[in-house]
């Protein structure tokens, strides 16, 4: 599932592209009732067609276009999405673009009004008035949007979520209080988007990794030395990652993200330490316990 880093690349990957232009058309599938399930078609193409772009805005794992109209599309995609950017040179070149981790998605296939090429798994597609195309696309269709007349920081999906390493986060001592609180292996806590907005599975292993803390722990037996390590962690792993905009062969090459993907039973860190696997608190985490304590 895309996390912090990803959503955070995907918003200034869609700024950068978008900011300026106006969408001038849409297109998707009319019976679509996934991705629309809480903005109908109707709705999502009066919004967005014809409105420019004047930026992008996130929160934890949600992240929203700005216009020069209201309302705003607020997104989140899911357990698959990405957005997928094809520029106007590229299009006119015949050369394509990929979004973050993923492979070459512009193939030749079905002609949807003006765009030349068929996205695979596009759920929506917005073709720019200077001929650029940005894609929403979405195997598994977890992937949902929304749109909002207010600012979406008071939209009720994102008024709940927690603290957001990037924007918003807490000193050690208020940190401290809300572990406290807390009666549950600290990989669960590290989950919990109405405390730690954007983190994720793998974003909370290698957290729990590089502060060398077992999964195991209990939130509320963390000392003041333990939240500051793990509050120090947190922000460095979240900052790298975004700084190489979630590109995965970048990653520092001793994270255990490298390794901890299949829960292959052989899995050892770049200095070959074993890793496990394990359900905690339903869900699987990866960690290792000659390190981690």
């Amino acid at each position: 599932m895309p996390e912090l880093a990803e959503i955070e690349t995907v918003r200034r990957r869609v700024t950068t592209s978008m900011k300026g232009k106006k969408i001038a058309e849409i297109v998707v599938e009319e019976d679509d009732r996934f991705l629309f399930a809480f903005a109908k078609v109707a709705a999502v193409r009066k919004a967005l067609t014809g409105a420019k772009v004047t930026g992008a805005g996130r929160k934890g794992k949600y992240f929203w276009l700005e216009f020069d109209r209201k309302p705003w599309p607020i997104f989140h995609l899911g357990m698959s999405g990405n957005i997928a950017i094809l520029p106007a040179k590229a299009r006119k070149q015949g050369t394509y673009s990929r979004g973050w981790g993923g492979p070459k998605m512009w193939s030749e296939g079905k002609k949807e009004k003006s765009a030349e090429k068929r996205l695979w798994f596009s759920r929506l597609l917005m073709i720019m008035n200077d001929g650029s195309e940005v894609a929403l696309t979405d195997p598994r269709r977890f992937g949902r949007m929304w749109l909002t007349d207010k600012d979406p920081l008071e939209h009720p999906r994102i008024k709940k979520l927690g603290y957001d390493p990037l924007i918003d986060f807490p000193n050690v001592a208020d940190l401290e209080k809300r572990l406290k609180k807390r009666k549950a292996p600290i990989k669960s806590v590290l989950l919990d988007q109405s405390l730690f907005a954007g983190i994720g599975n793998w974003l909370a292993d290698e957290i729990l990794f590089q502060a060398k803390i077992t999964p195991h722990r209990l939130a509320s037996e963390f000392e003041t030395a333990d939240v500051k390590v793990l509050r120090k962690k947190i922000l460095e792993v979240v900052k790298q990652a975004v700084k190489v905009d979630a590109d995965y062969d970048r990653f520092p090459v001793n994270w255990l993200f490298h390794h901890r993907w299949g829960k292959n039973k052989t899995a050892k860190t770049a200095r070959g330490q074993k890793i496990i696997h394990e359900q905690i608190g339903g869900r699987t985490a990866a960690w290792v316990p000659s390190a981690q304590k």
